[in-house]
């Protein structure tokens, strides 16, 4: 049963292609759940797609964060992705991530969303944007994983214009909203 509604910003096929250039050369199931829903299959219930997350509220906020939503506008974005690296997570896990380089644009969108639902995590003066790669427990992995990656990295950038709130986990598509400047 979904617990949690997240906002995203998504990427077009193009962007998608990109992202998965590196992701590919993982010759193993990737997964980007948090530990610590222990009622699900943290690998079944990885349904959403590669992301940046703007927010994300206890369901019961469903309707008020959808009507609010609903009165901020959009931009397009350009993102630079210019690193791999590795945070802590949940429950003695690792993240491995693609780091999102800093962006006003996306920190003044986040502020706006912010100024309606406070909240300490999602405080775009501390929130750092990244898209999650993969999550585990076994640092060793991680290490692998990333040395993959970066043997051919290159910063890259993408253009996001969706924006999308699902129910989570797994994915359930609740709401798309495109920019409205293009």
């Amino acid at each position: 049963m979904n617990e949690r509604i997240t906002f995203i910003l998504t990427f077009n096929d193009l962007n998608n292609q990109r992202i998965k250039f590196y992701i590919n050369k993982i010759n193993e199931k990737l997964c980007k759940i948090p530990f610590g829903k222990s009622d699900i299959n943290r690998i079944e219930a990885d349904t959403l797609p590669y992301h940046i997350t703007l927010f994300a509220w206890n369901i019961e906020e469903k309707i008020k964060v959808i009507e609010s939503l609903s009165q901020i506008e959009f931009p397009k974005l350009k993102i630079k992705i210019d690193d791999v690296k590795i945070m802590n997570g949940k429950e003695n896990s690792y993240v491995l991530y693609f780091n999102v380089e800093n962006n006003n644009e996306l920190k003044l969108l986040q502020k706006q969303i912010y100024q309606i639902f406070p909240s300490k995590k999602y405080n775009p003066e501390d929130y750092k944007f990244h898209i999650t790669i993969h999550i585990d427990k076994d640092y060793n992995k991680i290490i692998a994983i990333k040395e993959k990656i970066l043997k051919d990295f290159k910063p890259f950038e993408l253009e996001v214009n969706k924006f999308e709130l699902y129910e989570i986990y797994p994915a359930n598509l609740v709401k798309t909203i495109f920019s409205k400047v293009f």
